[in-house]
């Protein structure tokens, strides 16, 4: 693997600028290394959070958009407890993740997005406005329903699901594209110019679905429970997206099944799994008595109220059609798909649900790094002997 030299240059608004994106003052830090050193995740390829905050007070942009370290730490707080200044490394780590989404983002939308709560909330809203006004212009213009039937006007919602596959398709697709693409840029930024060869990324593609499906290094963290949460969490999101992209046809329909179907009880899971997850997770932020839920930034929020009110509604609009309550279910139904809209569109785009891809692919080019460095002394040994 082939060494980049980086040409020492100092850049004195870095600091100001990661600091748009919350709390980053580690002035208090003489570098004494008690966070590195208590951190279970350090490795010799990877020792944070030290480095990388050295970075930031240096003003060494280069090095530390390069860097992989600060998504290879899983928040778990042990640096925050230990440090003698209470500089608070673990809300600098989360500032500094935030930070990076913004460079990696390329249309720009992501920094205004991460930097404002107004920005943040008017996108949210304007994209469940957009949706009502898309849903109330079907029911008019496409269904030809006269306005004074939305409130009397009782029907099976059958009509509306051929195009709704083609909607959810597009809602979910979308973002997803966005996500993709940002995997080239940010490649380019933490990857070209090391001279490894296309062999070594397929060797360690396996890495990067280990650890977006079973997150081993979260095990690892003093609060055990909180890995069983986001499993749980990412299981029922995963079998979720699943069905309304594969299998939308099939799950949304008029037709009453039995309780044993999969049909009905696939949702359940997905929906048991999140509630449970998100539920663990806001209840720690509501008590704010462990160090990892001591400091709730706004966009910590968003995610998990967005995706419960999501599996709750859905739920409902289910429970509703079930019971026969056909105009209840209607609107409960708009309900789900308005709030599921722009979290689909904001939040998994540009928000915090986007780490459920940075954070794997970051672990994958580290173990890339890793092997790459353990075949350099053999290909060299080759050569000289060629």
């Amino acid at each position: 693997m082939a060494v980049q030299a980086f040409p020492i240059q100092c850049d004195p608004t870095l600091l100001s600028d990661i600091r748009q994106y919350g709390k980053f003052d580690p002035t208090g830090c003489y570098q004494c290394g008690s966070c590195t050193v208590s951190c279970e995740l350090v490795s010799d390829s990877a020792t944070f959070p030290r480095k990388s905050i050295r970075y930031a007070l240096l003003g060494l942009r280069a090095p530390l958009l390069r860097g992989l370290d600060p998504w290879i730490c899983h928040d778990c707080g042990d640096c925050s407890l230990v440090c003698p200044r209470h500089s608070e490394p673990r809300i600098s780590m989360i500032t500094l993740r935030r930070f990076l989404c913004a460079q990696y983002e390329w249309t720009g939308i992501g920094a205004r997005l991460l930097q404002s709560k107004a920005w943040y909330l008017g996108s949210l809203i304007s994209v469940a406005v957009l949706t009502v006004l898309a849903i109330v212009g079907y029911h008019l213009w496409y269904v030809g329903m006269a306005a004074k039937d939305f409130a009397t006007t009782p029907f099976g919602l059958d009509h509306m699901f051929p195009i709704m596959t083609y909607y959810t398709l597009a809602v979910a697709l979308l973002p997803l594209l966005l996500l993709l693409s940002r995997i080239v840029h940010i490649w380019r930024l933490t990857m070209a110019g090391e001279g490894i060869g296309w062999t070594t990324y397929v060797r360690q593609a396996w890495v990067y679905a280990y650890q977006m499906v079973a997150q081993p290094l979260m095990r690892k963290c003093p609060e055990h429970g909180r890995w069983l949460q986001h499993g749980f969490l990412a299981l029922g999101t995963v079998i979720m997206l699943a069905i309304k992209v594969f299998g939308l046809r099939w799950f949304q329909t008029d037709n009453i099944y039995p309780i044993y179907n999969p049909q009905r009880w696939l949702g359940y899971l997905a929906a048991g799994f999140i509630i449970y997850g998100i539920w663990g997770i806001l209840y720690g932020r509501w008590r704010a008595q462990k160090e990892i839920y001591k400091e709730t930034h706004f966009h910590d929020l968003v995610f998990p109220v967005l995706i419960l009110a999501t599996a709750i509604s859905g739920l409902a609009a289910h429970s509703l059609r079930y019971l026969g309550f056909g105009l209840a279910c209607h609107y409960v139904y708009a309900l789900h798909v308005i709030i599921a809209t722009p979290m689909l569109v904001i939040e998994m785009s540009f928000g915090k649900w986007s780490h459920m891809v940075y954070r794997p692919l970051a672990l994958y080019f580290t173990a890339v790094k890793e092997l790459a460095t353990q075949q350099a002394p053999a290909r060299k040994a080759v050569s000289d002997a060629i």
